[in-house]
């Protein structure tokens, strides 16, 4: 469905960028008008990241000696045209970037690694990660949460039916989840529901674990959960954590405001200083953890079955 959503976006936006290069065009020829159609398709999906660039200007907090002027430019503009790729050409046509799910490879002794999308955002998301986790020998699925605007305890029934497949598909006993933005939070309220018998380990991606001033703009139930102090959020943090867990935050962040809503306490973290909202998920410190993650999974296993013998 969010791929369906994303497709309906783009259309309406051609139709947008078709309307202001038609107008160009009577005044100043078809090769204006023709300019204007282009720059518009490419320019308007930009305008979200830079929008959300600027309200968060005074809630970033980016240390002097961490970088310098100019990187923090680069990285704002890696992460406006990371926005626009996973939007416009991957997550609209996410099954022809994706393919059927498959958790692949498999060995009976691994633990599997499953990848939750966060806000109106679907499975090709994890695109590039799935890949370099499928490349270190590991066994990675992914997951698309629909209705895309339902309530988060929702979506965490969704979460639950796919990891019941993904562990009677497999034989694991147990999955790591990582989860970006609120894929985090999917997570967390599984956990919560059903306890961490079936799950190794989390790691929260950029997770607004406190809510995001942002998400008062947001659509849908999920997007006034997401809100700070909201009722959910303050029943979700009352509960303790069940799994081991690590999260991932940048101070760079457009999205989640102030970025520090990503920490939780008492758990490791892992703070970054220039990745956006969507960038995170390229640094080799994520990989790294989630291959880490699935090691001490493994190796936690294997001592249980000692035990048992």
């Amino acid at each position: 469905m969010a791929a369906r959503l994303l497709r309906t976006a783009l259309i309406v936006l051609a139709l947008v960028a078709a309307g202001l290069g038609l107008l160009v065009a009577r005044s100043w020829g078809t090769l204006a008008g023709l300019s204007v159609f282009v720059g518009a398709l490419v320019a308007l999906p930009a305008v979200v990241p830079v929008l959300a660039y600027g309200l968060s200007a005074g809630q970033r907090h980016i240390e002097p000696q961490a970088s310098t002027p100019s990187r923090i430019l680069a990285a704002a503009a890696e992460e406006v045209l990371a926005f626009w790729l996973l939007f416009v050409v991957f997550q609209p046509f996410e099954d022809l970037w994706m393919g059927k799910e498959e958790c692949l490879p498999w060995s009976p002794d691994a633990t599997p690694i499953l990848l939750i999308p966060g806000y109106c955002c679907n499975r090709a998301l994890w695109r590039s990660l799935r890949r370099k986790l499928r490349l270190a020998g590991r066994p990675v699925a992914t997951v698309t949460l629909d209705p895309p605007f339902a309530s988060i305890d929702r979506l965490a029934e969704t979460l639950e039916r796919q990891i019941n497949r993904l562990l009677a598909d497999t034989g694991a006993r147990q999955v790591v989840l990582a989860g970006h933005s609120m894929g985090g939070l999917v997570a967390r309220a599984y956990l919560a529901r059903r306890g961490g018998a079936r799950v190794a380990a989390l790691v929260t991606l950029a997770t607004p674990h406190h809510g995001s001033t942002l998400a008062r703009l947001a659509l849908g139930l999920n997007g006034r959960e997401m809100e700070p102090d909201s009722d959910w959020l303050a029943a979700l943090n009352a509960q303790g954590l069940t799994v081991p867990t690590h999260c991932f935050w940048s101070v760079g962040d457009e999205f989640v405001r102030p970025p520090e809503s990503a920490r939780l306490p008492g758990v490791g973290e892992t703070v970054l200083r220039l990745p956006g909202h969507f960038t995170l998920l390229r640094m080799a410190e994520v990989l790294h953890a989630l291959l880490q993650q699935g090691e001490a999974a493994r190796a936690s296993g294997a001592l249980r079955d000692e035990a048992r013998a």
